[in-house]
């Protein structure tokens, strides 16, 4: 008896569920400033890509790490979710983020930030083989200032 279409329907729907709680727990971890939570969600060799800063992060110990850093810059960070775009086996998430960045030194004051960004998800196997950052780092910039 040949595979039917409600099969493969039934298969696409049950990944795109995994795919979506598997976000949630990313967005849920970041909310509550779970660095490890977070690197957790990733393969092992799993990485993370800022590509306006042009950095990549590999590892959860890198992930972690990258993680702390950000939040200890931007303590109150907020990620607003705008959509949900799926193909194959990468997800799009267009997000706003506010924030107060939090300079280092004496005598600096916090200054407001807001930013459009989206975030791509790349899944293997259940898990994220890796994320990339996408937002205006001249907007980002102009905003510290």
């Amino acid at each position: 008896m040949p595979i039917g279409r409600g099969f493969f329907f039934r298969d696409m729907l049950e990944i795109a569920m995994d795919q979506s709680a598997l976000i949630d727990r990313f967005y849920s971890a970041y909310t509550s400033r779970d660095a490890e939570g977070a690197a957790s969600l990733y393969h092992a060799d799993g990485w993370h890509e800022e590509v306006a800063m042009a950095k990549r992060r590999q590892g959860h110990a890198a992930l972690a790490e990258g993680l702390t850093g950000f939040w200890r810059m931007l303590p109150d960070v907020a990620w607003e979710r705008r959509g949900y775009i799926r193909s194959g086996n990468q997800v799009a998430v267009p997000y706003y983020m506010t924030g107060t960045f939090t300079p280092r030194g004496d005598n600096v004051e916090p200054r407001q930030i807001a930013l459009d960004g989206l975030h791509i998800f790349e899944f293997q196997d259940g898990l994220l083989a890796g994320t990339k950052d996408m937002w205006d780092l001249d907007l980002f910039k102009a905003q510290m200032s």
